[in-house]
């Protein structure tokens, strides 16, 4: 075979198949584009620079020094995960009564509010927020042992304080109080994975930043677009060898005249009866605008906090 028969082959072949090769041309620099973005996000880094290293603060003791480090090292993979900073505080005192309030400087005798009081403030002092102090992206856990008084309070900021509800941030206290009495390391093991699970992707946050692959971001794509490619081709091969009178006899339609004469309209109308109630929370199916801000609450300093507490 000549090299000119070969050219004009090479030349014909490109032309059947341009239009595909335009339309993986096009996914390939898109995916990759989303691919590459992708990883950058994954690599996120730490703008705040003020808070400390520490993520652990076992003041009531009831943790062995192996799962506070074990803690520590779950709560640091969270975070390059999710880009947030995740804290947990352990005490045991009291928390309620005009005795505490004089001894430690609350401004209320309910617990709910010092539980939250002293949740905030820890956060604040601390400086803690993955992109800026105060104010950044995280939450902290404060568990109180206090015999009488003991349960815990969830203390959100930033973009985690925007994404939880009301029900995300009851979903965190389950997970806390299934363990918190009997199994102190499981309970905030827990409280560590309630928190990543309700930060993931599949539930929608606004950075959920976990990467896919970009082999798996590329390939899935090109295959999508190769198996419609296949399939179209030989669609057009059947339609290439099959013309409307291929199967008539004599090879000439007949065509049959045919008309619809209109005789009335009847119209029913029907009132259909809709719920004006809303609700919360996630949903078994479907999708729908989550509700976040839950527990939202101006600090002592005057900061912008989310969260609740339970007594367990």
């Amino acid at each position: 075979m000549s090299d000119g028969i070969k050219k004009e082959i090479g030349k014909q072949y490109f032309r059947y198949f341009r239009i595909w090769f335009i339309i993986i041309g096009i996914l390939l620099a898109v995916t990759a584009v989303l691919g590459v973005g992708r990883m950058k996000e994954g690599n996120i880094r730490r703008t705040n620079q003020e808070a400390p290293l520490e993520r652990v603060y076992d003041y009531a003791d009831v943790l062995t020094d192996a799962e506070e480090e074990n803690l520590r090292k779950r709560i640091a993979e969270a975070e390059r995960l999710l880009h947030i900073d995740i804290v947990l505080v352990t005490l045991n005192q009291p928390m309620e009564g005009e005795e505490a309030m004089q001894q430690y400087g609350f401004r209320s005798v309910e617990w709910e509010q010092n539980m939250m009081d002293y949740s905030d403030d820890f956060w604040e002092e601390k400086r803690y927020g993955y992109n800026s102090s105060i104010e950044g992206d995280g939450c902290l856990l404060l568990h109180n042992w206090y015999e009488g008084q003991s349960g815990g309070n969830l203390s959100t900021s930033g973009r985690v304080e925007a994404w939880f509800s009301n029900e995300d941030i009851g979903d965190v206290m389950d997970a806390v109080a299934k363990y918190g009495k009997t199994d102190p390391y499981n309970a905030y093991l827990a409280y560590v994975e309630e928190v990543c699970f309700l930060m993931s992707p599949e539930d929608g946050s606004g950075s959920r930043n976990a990467a896919f692959p970009l082999a798996v971001v590329i390939i899935l794509p090109l295959v999508a677009a190769l198996g419609f490619a296949v399939v179209n081709l030989r669609q057009k091969k059947a339609a290439d060898t099959t013309t409307a009178s291929t199967y008539v006899e004599g090879g000439k339609p007949v065509m049959r005249a045919r008309s619809d004469d209109f005789i009335r309209k009847s119209v029913v109308t029907r009132k259909i009866e809709t719920n004006s109630g809303s609700s919360s929370g996630r949903s078994s199916g479907g999708s729908s605008s989550h509700r976040g801000g839950g527990g939202h609450h101006t600090s002592r300093s005057g900061a912008s906090h989310g969260g609740g507490s339970r007594r367990f």
